[in-house]
């Protein structure tokens, strides 16, 4: 028998569809759990922007992992510090980084709509990596599927709706993620907005990015978040045959209160491990600048510090810029950090590499 391509509900889903008994426990402690987040992030003793740069760069690496790429944190971070050469896999992360922060600053003055998909499509497939000469920027034109490595439409797990209803589910997407005409708390739409976005498969690559950038993205446009920093690829990768199945389920089931769970579930454990590094690196935030004060009696140091906890995998040229000092100056900071054992460096006597393992650590 042909299989056939898929045809999803639009949203907003009908009622019936939606039981929030079922998971209310799990979704006020989402809720409670995402704004103990909030307020320790603007009371941290830590400028939030500060952390921003290592902790996107880490979602980066999650999410491509599910992907399949095999990339560490510390290896982004190399080439990003211009000491370690660049491969396809890492190029992979960094566009995700850069999609992500391109997201970000376009949400200042365009909306969540395909404007934005489309930009930060061609962002995330930029720089010849896998999937760049697959239509990037633009909806797709012929028909996709998903499942294992070399399947074929007839073994697929899933296929997507046909090329031209693309456009048709993806408007109505936009308008129910700018206008919904429910009642549905903002982390049961993200949920939902996320899973419709994986149904529809708009491009022929990179849906899934795409769609977890959405996440963060959609809660800060809602004022769920302050800032776009709340990223779901660690704890969904962490079940990723779940998180996979549970999203099938949505479609050929109809099973959405069980994909909304999951997603809440996974919401409470990332918020509860991003709670725990908050108040972790507040601690230590404090312990080595007050240690390096005590070393280094000038006001610069702290400079340093802070550019250190943006950029933990650096060179003297990389992060003397970051901190706005002098090449000079900078070595004879790092020099007594170094001999302190707060930062570890390679040794090497040309373009050495500095670790700032107390923050790696608690990133990885």
């Amino acid at each position: 028998m042909t299989r056939t391509p898929f045809v999803p509900e639009e949203l907003p889903l009908k009622q019936e569809r939606i039981d929030q008994l079922l998971y209310i426990r799990e979704l006020i402690d989402a809720n409670k759990k995402v704004a103990q987040y909030q307020v320790l992030l603007e009371n941290s003793k830590i400028p939030s922007q500060l952390l921003l740069n290592p902790v996107m760069l880490h979602e980066a690496v999650q999410s491509t992992k599910i992907e399949g790429t095999q990339v560490t944190l510390d290896e982004v971070l190399e080439v990003e510090a211009q000491s370690r050469k660049n491969n396809k896999d890492i190029q992979e992360v960094l566009n995700y980084y850069h999609t992500l922060r391109e997201g970000m600053d376009k949400l200042a003055f365009l909306p969540l709509s395909t404007r934005l998909f489309k930009s930060m499509h061609t962002t995330l497939m930029s720089n010849e990596v896998r999937g760049g000469n697959r239509s990037p920027g633009e909806y797709r034109r012929i028909q996709n599927f998903i499942g294992p490595e070399g399947c074929t439409l007839e073994t697929a797990t899933y296929i997507p709706p046909a090329p031209h209803l693309v456009d048709q589910y993806m408007s109505n997407l936009e308008i129910y993620i700018n206008d919904p005409k429910d009642d549905l708390d903002e982390l049961i739409r993200v949920a939902i907005i996320h899973a419709q976005f994986e149904t529809i498969h708009p491009f022929l690559d990179g849906n899934g990015r795409i769609g977890r950038i959405l996440i963060p993205l959609y809660l800060f446009n809602k004022k769920v978040i302050d800032y776009p920093n709340f990223f779901l690829s660690e704890a969904l990768e962490k079940d990723k045959h779940k998180y996979y199945r549970f999203l099938n389920d949505t479609r050929y089931k109809g099973d959405w209160d069980q994909w909304i769970k999951f997603f809440l579930e996974a919401v409470i454990i990332q918020a509860n491990k991003n709670i725990r590094l908050i108040n972790d690196v507040n601690k230590l935030y404090e312990h080595d600048l007050n240690v390096a004060q005590s070393l280094i009696n000038s006001s610069n140091v702290k400079k340093l510090i802070d550019a250190i906890f943006q950029k933990p995998i650096f060179t003297v040229h990389s992060i003397c810029s970051t901190a706005e000092l002098s090449e000079v100056t900078c070595r004879r900071y790092l020099s007594i950090l170094e001999a302190e054992r707060i930062i570890f460096s390679d040794g090497k006597q040309r373009s050495k590499t500095y670790y700032y393992y107390n923050l790696l650590d608690k990133l990885r």
